[in-house]
């Protein structure tokens, strides 16, 4: 009897340990008070919430973005369209600029459901800071994530890309970006600002390389067209440096 109830002690003992140590790894959520969902969407993240599948709902949440973002600028001049049955308007530039008034509340509520969904935080930060011309927001979307997920290296190297920006010095963003572009959930956004600011900055084997790099992995038609123009721009420019 001595040894059972030993025996049952270590293993419940090995078991706390267990379940402690497995307590000090998991990641560390918002709470769902702080969670502002749109009305259209409150059922759907309290089910969400209810399963524990708050990836689920981000990832849902994020292919929104993708296709509020998706929509087409308007012209100057051009008369806006009515609203869709979503109530969305159209805000799209040809690189992604425009106004989209909507873009970091809706990111906000991504990284709120989940903060380690770093593709999620990395395209919306990039897009607000690099293509709309809103770092700040970009920042308040990358602090939300590291407040959250306080070891995400992606985070912090573009919030000092964005740092960087400031000071108008191409290659200084470029290096700063550059361990995020191994990462197989690197945008391709990303990839494409790192291979422009190389190229802006004179290094033009870098740029190609990330420019080939865009060509053979995205699957994005417009990014992979962009990419080979651009790798033909550079081997004329190449060739022309070359033979002067």
């Amino acid at each position: 009897m001595g040894r059972a109830f030993l025996g049952l002690v270590a293993a419940l003992a090995w078991c706390a340990g267990s379940l402690a140590a497995d307590s000090a790894y998991s990641p560390i959520y918002p709470p769902p008070s702080d969670i502002r969902v749109p009305a259209d969407g409150a059922a759907g993240d309290m089910f969400a919430l209810a399963l524990g599948a708050r990836r689920l709902a981000a990832d849902v949440w994020f292919v929104r973005l993708l296709q509020y973002y998706g929509t087409e600028e308007l012209e100057p001049g051009e008369a806006p369209e009515p609203p869709d049955a979503h109530g969305h308007q159209h805000h799209r530039g040809e690189n992604g600029e425009g106004r989209y008034p909507e873009f970091l509340a809706r990111s906000l509520h991504i990284m709120a459901l989940d903060p380690h969904f770093a593709a999620a935080g990395l395209y919306a930060a990039g897009s607000l800071a690099f293509n709309m011309g809103r770092p700040a927001e970009a920042q308040r979307v990358l602090d939300f994530g590291l407040k959250y997920s306080p070891r995400e290296w992606k985070y912090l190297t573009l919030l000092a890309a964005i740092g960087y920006s400031k000071a108008t010095e191409p290659m200084k963003i470029a290096d700063a970006i550059r361990p995020v572009l191994a990462d197989p959930d690197c945008p391709v956004m990303l990839k494409q600002l790192s291979a422009f600011l190389n190229k802006k900055a004179g290094n033009y084997a870098a740029a190609a390389a990330i420019y080939a790099d865009i060509a053979a992995t995205s699957r994005d038609t417009a990014y992979v067209r962009r990419a080979r123009r651009e790798l033909e721009l550079l081997s004329k420019e190449r060739h022309i440096h070359e033979h002067t």
